[in-house]
């Protein structure tokens, strides 16, 4: 029996339907399965973007936003002695165009440390009670005697500002930079605008192009505590920055300077302990030429200030020092050398009310009470 054409043709019509049907579901899983990875990529994707986004924002912008009702009781200080100093914990170098905070150096220190023995303990109590009985002074003492090793440290490692006894790092840095042959005392400078500042020194009333020596200029700074010439040594050194470098080489970690003199907002700091420590290194023939310690020491022997220290030793005791003035700090820091050849070092910084006459005579007194303590060996 033969079946008629039409139903070959119906089976083999049926036959290419089903081909077509399974060709199209075949594509529908592949276009459903090609959507999945899609979806699983864009979901991924969006998991990272939160993820990174939900850190920035709680990171930041809770701070911004969120804390700020919570904050809203906090007062932050904006005047410019706590920007300026500041400065010191956020920024202290300056590199091509970029503020740096500089590393100090600890590792391989180019100043020598003081060998500490004991405390002068008799010493360092009657120094206490001078301190108790001014309250209205919070002092910073440092006192170092050479041959015994003997020391007191009253807030010594309390930063203070410094006036004027910033100068004695400066004039340390001049002459190391010509040990190092880039500067040479009988160069000259010329006096413009731009170093001219008020404050003490005379040398700011000087005609504009005055020719000075470095030398003298050194004098100047030191003896006279003249502001202008400080500014021209302090260009001469490589500028604020170009000082702050050089002291973290030496291995201080306080001392820092964020203005040029005048400097009546006390910005630059530094703790007595670490003059001490430089004044120290004056012995120190890795730190300085003898050369130039020799002419170091003939500088700071010819001080005009007379009135803080110095004025609390006899006239027989050697005395090498700077002081330092301004309204809420009044400082001296040197190396008394006795009659019978000991020498120690003392360094007091005293805080004050503006002004305050009982920080000078603190001072005297407490010179009175160190010297008399050695000349009757009762420390």
């Amino acid at each position: 029996m033969s079946y008629p054409k039409k139903n070959n043709i119906s089976r083999e019509y049926t036959y290419t339907n089903l081909k077509g049907y399974n060709k199209r579901k075949l594509t529908r899983k592949a276009f459903q399965k090609n959507r999945m990875v899609k979806f699983r990529f864009y979901v991924l994707i969006f998991l990272i973007l939160s993820f990174i986004l939900s850190n920035s924002f709680f990171g930041t912008y809770d701070f911004l936003i969120l804390n700020k009702a919570r904050n809203t009781s906090i007062s932050f200080p904006n005047d410019i002695s706590f920007l300026k100093s500041s400065e010191k914990y956020l920024t202290n170098d300056y590199f091509l165009g970029n503020n740096l905070l500089g590393e100090v150096n600890f590792s391989n220190q180019i100043i020598k440390a003081p060998v500490l023995t004991d405390a002068m303990t008799k010493l360092t109590s009657r120094l206490k009670n001078l301190a108790a009985k001014n309250l209205q002074i919070e002092p910073g003492i440092f006192i170092y005697d050479f041959y015994t090793g003997r020391y007191v440290t009253i807030n010594a490692d309390k930063e203070f500002p410094t006036a004027s006894m910033i100068k004695i790092p400066i004039l340390f840095q001049l002459f190391r930079r010509i040990d190092e042959g880039l500067v040479n005392l009988n160069d000259k400078m010329s006096l413009t605008d731009y170093y001219i500042t008020e404050g003490s020194g005379l040398l700011q009333y000087k005609p504009i192009g005055t020719h000075l020596q470095v030398l003298n200029l050194a004098q100047k700074m030191i003896q006279e505590s003249d502001n202008t010439a400080t500014n021209m040594l302090l260009s001469i050194i490589g500028g604020v920055n170009s000082f702050n470098r050089a002291v973290k080489f030496w291995g201080f970690s306080s001392t820092h300077m964020s203005s040029w003199l005048p400097d009546l907002e006390g910005t630059n700091v530094a703790t007595p302990r670490d003059f001490g420590k430089l004044l120290y290194n004056i012995d120190n023939p890795d730190f300085l030429s003898l050369q130039s310690r020799a002419k170091i020491i003939e500088i700071m022997s010819n001080v005009k200030n007379r009135f803080l220290i110095q004025a609390g030793l006899p006239d027989n005791a050697q005395f090498i020092h700077k002081t330092g003035d301004i309204g809420r700090m009044l400082g001296d820091a040197g190396i008394i050398i006795l009659p019978d050849g000991r020498k120690y070092i003392m360094v007091v910084m005293a805080k004050r009310p503006w002004n305050s006459y009982a920080a000078k005579q603190f001072i005297i007194d407490a010179s009175k009470i160190t010297y008399n303590s050695y000349v009757t060996n009762d420390l």
